[in-house]
């Protein structure tokens, strides 16, 4: 097959029972020029097996690798490694494209193209029923980065971002030894402080389903459990050149997980000096915070059925 456009690439933890609607939805497609790479991340349900029994029968390129349980950062770090697309849209396994995705995204390509310094483009997102999940573009806005969306334009919500493969791949996830969950904000926004722009596409090019077992639902106890992933989160959100009121928020949460990861002095130092007395200030609010959540995550425990 020649080398597409586009590379869908999937992590995937013991999602047998969704992949089939994903895959429905990339034979839909309007356009044909992708490949799909699925990374099989330890699934015990029969995942390996789904996918080995639709090769050779898609009219796309389909990729797979299996690999022991590491989490989802993992996975995406050993798939970059399987892409030839020029442009990498990660998309989980529990959710879909609409049948245009792909082929808007191929004709917005030469937009972010001509531009020196895009190095990816950013749709909308709805819930699996197609209702939009609120959090418009800017009017009059075509180039913004990550971190632009979210603190000068006060954009929260989801989005659906596609990557040049070149940028994608200079910025892989950093990985914590015995810790399976690291945010993608934390490359979005390393993809961003290097100078990185995203073409806004003011399209709806995925849908997302938030089910009860997914990362997006489990976020405290993933943040908890994987404490040294979520302080390097929130110190590399700390650093950047926050409103007053959001840097504080982030000097607690800092604080929070450096906490919980007991590694609050060594944090710390790690911290640039400029934003140090503002996370001492913070400290026991952070402490509290702490506390705060094993509190609740041990009542969850309790009263889990």
């Amino acid at each position: 097959m020649p080398k597409p456009l586009i590379s869908v690439l999937t992590p995937a933890y013991n999602r047998a029972d969704r992949l089939p609607a994903l895959k429905a939805s990339l034979d839909a497609q309007n356009s044909a020029d992708f490949e799909w790479i699925v990374v099989d991340d330890g699934s015990s349900d029969g995942t390996a097996a789904l996918l080995e029994s639709w090769k050779g029968r898609t009219a796309y390129r389909l990729v797979t690798l299996s690999l022991p349980n590491g989490g989802k950062h993992r996975a995406l770090n050993s798939g970059m490694e399987l892409v030839s697309g020029d442009w990498t849209f990660v998309v989980d396994s529990d959710d879909r494209l609409p049948p245009h995705a792909l082929a808007s995204i191929a004709s917005t390509v030469p937009r972010c193209e001509g531009s020196t310094n895009c190095g990816g483009i950013v749709g909308l997102k709805a819930h699996g029923d197609g209702s939009p999940i609120t959090g418009d573009f800017p009017e009059g806005v075509a180039l913004a980065d990550s971190i632009e969306l979210r603190y000068r334009y006060g954009i929260k919500a989801d989005k659906a971002e596609v990557f040049r493969t070149e940028v994608l791949r200079a910025f892989p996830f950093p990985e914590f030894e015995g810790e399976r969950f690291m945010s993608e904000a934390v490359v979005w926004n390393r993809i961003a402080r290097a100078g990185w722009k995203l073409f806004l596409l003011d399209e709806v090019i995925y849908e997302a389903d938030y089910l009860p077992g997914g990362l997006s639902a489990a976020s405290l106890a993933l943040r908890v459990g994987n404490p040294l992933g979520a302080r390097l989160f929130y110190k590399e959100k700390l650093e950047l050149d926050l409103p007053a009121k959001s840097a504080i928020r982030e000097a607690i949460n800092f604080g929070r997980f450096a906490f919980h990861a007991k590694a609050f002095g060594a944090a710390l130092r790690e911290l640039s000096p400029r934003r140090r007395p503002l996370a001492i200030l913070a400290a026991p609010l952070g402490w509290a915070a702490k506390i705060m959540d094993t509190r609740k995550l041990g009542k969850a425990a309790r009263e889990k059925p």
